[in-house]
């Protein structure tokens, strides 16, 4: 018996939905098409896609700027070291009173590291009654260290800008608060030495580099155009002894010009001869200029002050 049947003329949906087996034949080509697209968008975005992009929180540090401040120097008082070895009520009291205005807000009432500001900080202030982790230590020299120089991986300020006796106050008023190793006279000789305390320190005036850096950049580009400025005037220069000479005896004029300016202020005519006849070469001479006369060095002496005005 033949087993051969006629295909059919036209779908016959209902039939489909009793074997939807049938129905693999019709989507397969879709599904085929859709994996092939999918593969060759992965295959053209395989950069992006792998590329993996995240959030740092943490800011480079390559371009965090810290600089120096800027602050007033001037002559610090002189510090009575007996007073800080055994301070009296009204010393601890005055210690007191600058706790108050500059440590208790961190620190907190009692020392215990619990202040108003101490919850915002993430690294907890200092508690004066536990012993442990202490980064300089709990002996008054190394208390005072701490409030000379600061302990900036923990968020602690240097208070160097308060006089020394109104910080040995503070400490004292803090040993007040928990047990401290006593003050020894071998600790306050040592910081005598370090800081000069009982007879008065210099403070020195601080800018920062920033602003330092760029006065040195207005000065050399106010320097090299005084430098050309002068070296022009040399070459227009006519029927002057001095330029005569100048020119004759030159191999620099820009070092010649240099050493001038840096020493006109202060230096006598005799002493500047001395030091260009000491070596002539490095000062943008000729070794000839050793043979001028006195008042030939004038000559060349006036002009230069002339010249580099």
């Amino acid at each position: 018996m033949n087993s051969y049947k006629k295909p059919e003329d036209e779908i016959k949906f209902r039939e489909l939905l009793k074997n939807p087996i049938r129905l693999f034949g019709w989507v397969f080509p879709f599904f085929l098409l859709l994996i092939l697209a999918l593969g060759i968008y992965f295959v053209k975005h395989l950069s992006d896609i792998s590329f993996n992009i995240q959030t740092v929180d943490v800011p480079d540090s390559t371009f965090i700027k810290k600089d120096i401040e800027m602050k007033r120097g001037g002559v610090m008082a002189s510090v009575n070291l007996e007073l800080v070895k055994s301070p009296t009520p009204e010393f601890i009291e005055k210690g007191k009173e600058i706790y108050n205005a500059n440590c208790k807000s961190c620190h907190g009432d009692n020392g215990m590291g619990d202040g108003a500001a101490a919850v915002a900080l993430v690294k907890k202030p200092r508690n004066f009654h536990s012993t442990d982790g202490w980064t300089n230590g709990r002996n008054i020299d190394e208390m005072f260290k701490t409030l000379q120089e600061g302990i900036t991986k923990n968020g602690m300020a240097a208070y160097e800008y308060i006089p020394a006796s109104d910080r040995f106050a503070v400490i004292s008023f803090i040993r007040t608060l928990a047990k401290f190793p006593p003050a020894t006279d071998d600790q306050l000789k040592d910081l005598d030495a370090l800081y000069k305390l009982s007879s008065g320190a210099t403070i020195p005036n601080t800018i920062p580099v920033i602003t330092a850096e760029n006065k040195l950049v207005e000065e050399s580009t106010s320097l090299n155009d005084l430098l050309l400025r002068s070296e022009s005037k040399v070459f227009t220069t006519q029927g002057n002894p001095g330029a005569d000479l100048l020119k004759k005896s030159s191999i620099d004029y820009k070092k010649i010009f240099y050493t001038f300016i840096r020493s006109n202020e202060s230096v006598t005519i005799e002493k500047y001869v001395t030091a260009v006849l000491a070596n002539p070469i490095s000062s943008g001479y000729k070794p000839t200029v050793a043979q001028l006369s006195k008042e030939e060095w004038k000559q060349l002496y006036d002009y230069l002050k002339t010249v580099t005005m």
